[in-house]
């Protein structure tokens, strides 16, 4: 039988061990260091037909930045600035899609001082679950959620706007995302709190916004109102055990 003196094997064979050892380190081994160091650099994913004729229908309008069509309430709260990813802990993080975690820049900043913040008092990172979404995979949320829990409808959501994003230990990192200028938890929206915005949102200034809070989750400027008003009563403030 012929050896085949010109394949790559029986070169790398006939070469000395440590001239081997250096050609095998020399080769690539795929992009997962590339992909680990490389920031991710934000896609607009595109609109389908179908979706953008019925958005642009109903009046919704175009944001430049994320290619996403938004309800104008949506649209005049949207902060119009590019999308970036976001890294904890040396790592970039991805939604339960398993997709890249985009966030407008600002509001990134203001969770990574909350999550910042979180580390240094509970050596905990705050643990994301979905940040910006598109048209398209909101869309697809609604066609299978719709009916069995709560969810927007496409261009409705505030995950559009690149503003908001869902925490799934967000009962521990309530205390550092509202110190953090975010809205949500227990004084967000009543049937989702692992939901987190800015702008979506105003900070409640009233007992009653606060039910669902235990006592040492109220504001303490609230809390001083109440006892003046003296209406501190459980039927104000729900107590969890």
């Amino acid at each position: 039988m012929e050896t085949k003196l010109h394949s790559p094997r029986v070169r790398l064979a006939l070469l000395p061990p440590l001239v081997v050892c250096a050609a095998l380190l020399a080769r690539p081994v795929g992009t997962r260091a590339a992909d680990d160091t490389a920031e991710p650099v934000y896609q607009a994913d595109p609109v389908p037909e179908t979706l953008r004729t019925d958005f642009v229908r109903r009046g919704l309008r175009f944001d430049q930045p994320s290619g996403n069509y938004l309800a104008p309430k949506a649209y005049s709260k949207t902060l119009h600035e590019s999308l970036v990813p976001l890294k904890i802990g040396g790592r970039y993080l991805k939604d339960l899609k398993g997709r890249v975690v985009y966030l407008r820049r600002s509001i990134r900043d203001k969770f990574l001082e909350a999550d910042a913040a979180m580390f240094k008092k509970k050596q905990k990172h705050v643990e994301v679950t979905y940040g910006f979404r598109s048209n398209a995979l909101q869309a697809d949320l609604y066609r299978k959620l719709n009916g069995h829990a709560v969810v927007a409808q496409p261009g409705a959501s505030f995950h559009e706007t690149g503003m908001a994003l869902d925490v799934n230990n967000w009962h521990e990192a309530q205390s550092f995302m509202i110190d953090a200028g975010f809205v949500g938890g227990c004084r967000g929206l009543e049937e989702d709190m692992v939901h987190y915005s800015v702008g979506e949102l105003t900070k409640a200034s009233n007992a009653e916004a606060f039910k669902r809070c235990t006592f040492r989750e109220i504001p303490e400027d609230i809390v001083k109102g109440i006892k003046k008003a003296g209406s501190l009563t459980g039927k104000l403030i729900r107590k969890k055990k």
